[in-house]
């Protein structure tokens, strides 16, 4: 077990690092291997968790992440010398989210099974209100990227092996890519101090409004840590406190979505979807030793993102961004060729075009993942 978790902190540091390897992917990989189970469903708790904690490095410095909802704080802050300090509280939050998440274990086991119970005939038409909600709050070109992306969901989601991949690369990860190539961005010289701080009341405030969205969020499916970060964002927050609020909504969703797989039965992330494959149902001490794996995954990757913040920083401040910011362009272009075949290529491509219009319009990404909610809306109808 102890081999497992340290084989997958270092899949995960590595898939975190490298954008456009996302958690599902990864997770799709280790169940090809077919290892012992036990062995790979901790393997991949620890990959998963690492992961979304290192995934702040390349987020803040490249844009190149379906993280969607911290690229512009972290380039925000990025633009002003503070990249390292960006990644710093994105870890903050990744951190006090999943202690936040141990400490409240004894609520959601609680309450998660009477909330989905009580919930689950209304279920198509709560997320149909959260996502009017989410739209009412941005200019009609809202509706259009939700549009557009749900529709290429629905073509693409059943008629393109590992679909995710181009898929979400080209929406999140490639666009953003694209619009550094235009906007001729240049990294400043990174300050790695403590200049930057946050008030305690609003670290915690931010850090319980992550771990409280990414919770309830887990009930519905199709929803996702991009739109529970939307909803937690009732107003305008700094880039800070809103770093930390993503930070630990990234981190915990890897944790309540155990919760929920044995509270209530439903996988909502796509290592617990393997992980439900490998083990069927799970039991209460398989639940505790899988969160404590989570644990130990955490403090590790901590230190990799830390480190790896300031390679990153001295790197981009040497390199030209645009040289940079196209070979990064390249490599998903590449590799949704090999994952995906010359279809995943035209996804790809279709996606990083449509991707373009939230930017352009001035609108929030979140609205792509339209491409996931339509596709689940139509299962529940």
């Amino acid at each position: 077990m102890l081999f497992a978790v340290l084989i997958g902190i270092v899949v995960g540091i590595i898939a975190g690092l490298l954008p456009g390897l996302h958690t599902n992917l990864v997770a799709v990989f280790i169940a090809g291997l077919h290892l012992d189970v036990w062995f790979s469903s901790v393997l991949l708790v620890a990959a998963a968790v690492s992961r979304s904690v290192v995934d702040a490095v390349p987020t803040v410095f490249l844009g190149a992440s379906e993280d969607v909802m911290a690229l512009l704080p972290g380039h925000k802050l990025l633009s002003k010398g503070y990249g390292i300090e960006a990644v710093k509280f994105c870890v903050v939050g990744s951190v006090m989210g999943v202690l936040f998440g141990v400490l409240l274990l004894p609520v959601f086991l609680f309450s998660f099974p009477v909330l989905f119970s009580a919930l689950r005939p209304f279920l198509f038409w709560i997320i149909i209100t959260l996502i009017i909600i989410l739209l009412c709050r941005d200019s009609f070109w809202g509706v259009v990227v939700f549009s557009l992306s749900g529709i290429l969901g629905l073509i693409v989601l059943n008629s393109v092996r590992e679909p995710l991949f181009p898929l979400l690369s080209g929406l999140f990860g490639a666009s953003s890519l694209v619009m550094s190539l235009f906007n001729k961005f240049e990294v400043p010289v990174q300050f790695d101090t403590d200049v930057v701080n946050l008030p305690k009341l609003s670290l915690f405030g931010a850090i319980f409004s992550g771990v409280f969205a990414g919770s309830i969020v887990t009930l519905f499916p199709g929803l996702g840590p991009s739109q529970a970060a939307a909803l937690a964002q009732f107003k305008r927050t700094k880039p800070l406190n809103f770093l930390v609020m993503v930070g630990a909504l990234g981190t915990v969703d890897v944790l309540i979505s155990l919760v929920t797989f044995f509270s209530i039965g439903k996988a909502r992330n796509g290592a617990v979807v393997v992980i439900e494959q490998l083990l069927g149902d799970i039991s209460r001490p398989v639940l505790f030793s899988l969160i404590a794996v989570a644990c130990v995954a955490v403090g590790f990757s901590v230190i990799a993102a830390l480190a790896a913040s300031k390679w990153y920083a001295f790197f981009v401040e040497r390199v030209d961004y645009w040289l940079l910011s196209s070979v990064i362009l390249v490599v998903l272009l590449v590799m949704s060729i090999v994952i995906s075949g010359w279809l995943g290529l035209l996804v790809f491509l279709t996606a990083t075009f449509a991707g373009l219009i939230a930017p352009l319009t001035r609108v929030s990404r979140s609205h792509a993942m339209g491409c996931l909610l339509i596709p689940t809306l139509l299962l529940l109808w």
